[in-house]
């Protein structure tokens, strides 16, 4: 199984340098574009979208065959919606009264709210990164 995955990851890679150089060497069309920006945008949409579905398709596959450890993976999908919902309460919907008629559909306080709260969320979930690489490196001294 390992040497398959090798060899497919080698398939993907060659596939994807194919179409890199084919973007940046492969000329331009008739308006001054490169000429494989659709390949190379539809590859990337390939690649992002497989692993998108991957990455749901497999978890649900181990929390069917190994309900126990299901348990695990749902607090850590409680502590995500926990630090999800303190974004949003600390989040402020106040105006910001923007005047450029392009913006001014942006200025909406549940449309700023809910830009505070993915702000606030990466801000938390960041801190909380970084907290947790600071006690890996102390808890190793101790052991």
């Amino acid at each position: 199984m390992t040497k398959i995955l090798r060899v497919l990851l080698i398939v993907l890679l060659a596939i994807s340098a194919l179409i890199c150089l084919l973007f940046y060497v492969g000329g331009d069309d008739v308006s001054g574009d490169p000429a494989f920006t659709n390949l190379y945008v539809g590859w990337a949409y390939a690649l992002v979208g497989s692993a998108v579905g991957l990455s749901v398709i497999f978890p649900v596959i181990q929390m069917i065959t190994n309900p126990k450890k299901a348990k695990k993976g749902l607090y850590g999908i409680v502590a995500l919606a926990i630090v999800i919902f303190v974004a949003y309460a600390i989040a402020s919907d106040e105006l910001l009264g923007i005047i450029n008629p392009e913006l001014i559909q942006y200025d909406s306080p549940a449309t700023l709210k809910y830009a505070g709260m993915m702000l606030h969320s990466i801000y938390l979930l960041s801190g909380l990164a970084i907290l947790s690489m600071i006690y890996s490196e102390i808890a190793k001294l101790f052991k």
